[in-house]
């Protein structure tokens, strides 16, 4: 019966209790949209949008799980969209002080765990709802945190309090000096002075065509607001990646970027280094600071050979160094001084030549320096073809070898016109012979002698870079000029000169029968008929009649009467005077 009597009390307690269940729901689902307001009016009034603090009367203060609500809720309400800023790394809470403008989070975790995003106001306070003032400006992030852990404590008994910062805060930094345009830049504290630097150069609009001043890269001057100076070299930051001359900016700041001085002091570096070149010097310059600069040694350099050259007032004083010693390293450089890095050879690796044409194999072949002789590459090619013409087989050399592209004859056109006292044939003539062999030089050997006589003489050490050429033999006669049928005769053994122009169809009308000449493929030398026997690639020309006009032919007709008429008289004269001595 006493059972009984319980039953309608357990169930009324039952149904209360899913009541007030139901209640704590909706009163849940009522504080997330109130958060979701609070939080956009949090910014809003952290970023100039609202002159009204959360937490304040007449607006309800937010509250979020986590800060990426914060943002989705931002993206979604339309009203405010800001840029998450980049991060290169994760916020330092020990060394962030917190100031007007950041945004943070204070969450309270107990039995009804509550948060509130809030604005740090200009006073450098954060309004907490139902607290009220809680003092950080000026204080690290870790130590607000423990600060409002025990403040807050005093009323949430037993709850663990938290801060962390949502957003940081934004300022101004001015930037003066030999820049494009000397302004005043939003910036943030996890932004460098190279951002500024970056945008305080960048054109403004269309048609902004200012050109970039020349503003030193390596002694720029950052003034923090309390008076104190640093001194900022990018070039080293952006060379080296050396973050530490690439500091954060703070509130207050000013970025004053002089002009660079070489002639006031400069380092050159060249050789075997990433990136030669001048650069400007500054007072404490080590050799460490200049191989930074220049990026660094390229892997085959010499580094125990570096020769560093050094101004005394008179002249350049000579030193060599092995920067593989690290103390050697931290060695101040004067002002001038001059770095040069020689390249090891033997560690290059380059050491190649390319083989093309009429071989088994062609291609591009490891030779041993200077030892490797033309005999053994053409034996590593796997010897001639057939089709191999070897007194057309060259080896070229270039002044600027290229992996990509091997060396081949060609005929650029450039002058030699400061020369003096040459006429202007001959001067013609030097300017073809040395057009033929610019930027490529043909190598002086015989392949017929070497390869066929095996006349050693003819076996030259090769040099990296060079070019072996073998051209598919021809098998015939370029016969042209004044024939019917110009072109190639198929080369035949015994034929002369004028069997192959018979192939060619004969003479024409105006061809000049008594002035053919050949032209060997090997020498370009002019032959008559005759003079030299005829090999397969020759050329065989017959040159055009000269047409002589009227008027050149009567001229030449009084010129020889004319002639013919002093003749004759020089010989009546020399006459008569003969007879009057005679008469005498």
């Amino acid at each position: 019966m006493q059972e009984m009597r319980k039953s309608p009390i357990l169930v009324f307690l039952l149904c209360a209790a899913v009541e007030v269940s139901f209640a704590q729901m909706q009163s849940q689902q009522q504080q997330q949209q109130q958060q979701q307001a609070g939080a956009s009016s949090a910014l809003q009034s952290g970023y100039g949008q609202s002159s009204q603090f959360p937490g304040t009367s007449g607006q309800t203060s937010g509250m979020f799980m986590s800060s990426s609500q914060l943002y989705q809720s931002l993206q979604a309400g339309g009203g405010v969209t800001i840029q998450t800023p980049p991060y290169d790394t994760p916020v330092d809470t020990n060394t962030y002080i917190l100031a007007p403008g950041d945004l943070v989070n204070v969450g309270v975790w107990g039995t009804t765990p509550i948060n509130h995003t809030l604005s740090v106001t200009p006073e450098g306070t954060i309004i907490f709802p139902t607290f009220g003032v809680l003092n950080v400006g000026g204080m690290t992030v870790a130590q607000a945190g423990k600060y409002v852990q025990t403040e807050l404590g005093k009323q949430f008994k037993n709850a663990r309090t938290t801060l962390t910062l949502v957003y940081p805060r934004t300022f101004f930094v001015f930037v003066a000096g030999s820049v494009r345009h000397p302004s005043r830049y939003t910036a943030n504290p996890f932004q460098r002075v190279d951002r500024v630097f970056f945008e305080s150069n960048l054109p403004i609009g269309f048609g902004d065509t200012l050109a970039l001043p020349a503003f030193s890269l390596r002694n720029i001057k950052l003034v923090h607001r309390n008076g104190q100076t640093q001194r900022v070299d990018l070039l080293k930051f952006y060379q080296a990646g050396d973050l530490s001359e690439d500091p954060y900016l703070q509130q207050g700041d000013a970025v004053i970027v002089p002009t660079e001085q070489l002639a006031a002091g400069n380092l050159i570096i060249t050789g075997a280094v990433k990136m030669p070149g001048v650069y400007e010097y500054l007072p404490g310059d080590r050799i460490r600071d200049l191989l930074e600069i220049s990026q660094g040694l390229v892997p085959v350099a010499d580094s125990s050979k570096v020769k560093l050259y050094e101004w005394n007032g008179t002249n350049y004083i000579e030193k060599t160094i092995d920067v593989r010693d690290t103390s050697v390293l931290d060695y101040r450089l004067s002002p001038y001084a001059r770095v040069v890095v020689p390249y090891d050879r033997h560690r290059m690796n380059n050491y190649y030549v390319w083989v093309t044409g009429e071989v088994s194999s062609p291609g591009i072949y490891p030779i041993s320096p200077d030892s490797t002789k033309l005999s053994e590459v053409i034996k590593m090619a796997g010897g001639f073809t057939t089709w191999a013409s070897l007194p057309d087989a060259a080896v070229y050399r270039t002044k600027e070898p290229n992996m990509l592209t091997p060396s081949r004859p060609h005929f650029p056109s450039w002058y030699v016109n400061r020369a003096t006292g040459i006429n202007a044939e001959a001067l013609g003539y030097a300017s073809n012979e040395l057009n033929m062999r610019a930027g490529n030089e043909v190598v002086s050997t015989d392949f017929v002698k070497l390869f066929v006589d095996r006349d050693e003489n003819y076996d030259f050490t090769l040099q990296s870079g060079d070019s072996i050429y073998v051209p598919q033999s021809r098998r015939a006669i370029y016969v042209f000029g004044q024939v019917k049928y110009p072109g190639y005769v198929g080369y035949r053994g015994g034929w002369t000169y004028s069997d192959y122009i018979s192939a060619a169809g004969g003479f024409t009308e105006g061809a000049e029968e008594g002035n053919i000449r050949i032209l060997k493929h090997e020498t370009y030398q002019w032959y008559k008929p005759g003079e030299t026997h005829l090999e397969p690639g020759d050329l065989v020309f017959v040159p055009r009649e000269s047409i002589k006009p009227e008027l050149y032919t009567w001229n030449l007709v009084k010129d020889i009467i004319g002639t013919i008429g002093s003749v004759a008289s020089i010989a009546l004269t020399a006459v008569l005077v003969i007879r009057s001595a005679q008469g005498k």
